[in-house]
């Protein structure tokens, strides 16, 4: 699939199932919570599990599946991120545009980490495995 605003990409997952992921802009995807029993048992609702960063060679294997439109800016933005320097221990917020705002950990604790992902990982998370998390600890 390409990467174009808006595309909604269908990619199977171990269990035979189906997840889904929607297109943002820059190097974004939002994956739904909605695990369909084919391509064609689509998410009815924009209800994401998490919204992250994915690889173009990721994208690349998501099968395309439909075309939903955004609204307003807002809807093709993802929220801010967070990054921790490994040196230091400081934190800051990195927002989709490049803007990164020194920040605390307070700020930072609801948010997800700056990263970006392959689908291998994407399908783990969806598939409730979270030893993911274990390296991107706060």
């Amino acid at each position: 699939m390409r990467r174009i605003v808006g595309n909604v990409g269908a990619f199977k997952l171990p269990n035979g199932e189906y997840g889904f992921g929607r297109i943002f802009k820059y190097a974004d995807v939002a994956f739904y919570r909605h695990i369909g029993k084919n391509e064609k048992d689509l998410p009815k609702t924009e209800d994401y599990a998490f919204i992250v960063g994915v690889y173009n060679s990721s994208v690349s294997l998501m099968k395309y599946v439909e075309k939903r439109p955004y609204v307003t800016e807002s809807e093709v933005t993802s929220p801010p991120t967070y990054i921790r320097d490994c040196i230091s221990g400081e934190y800051s917020i990195y927002y989709a545009n490049g803007d990164i705002v020194p920040s605390t950990y307070e700020e930072c604790k609801n948010l997800e980490v700056c990263a970006v992902w392959e689908l291998s990982h994407v399908i783990d998370r969806l598939m409730g495995d979270d030893k993911w998390q274990k390296c991107m600890a706060l």
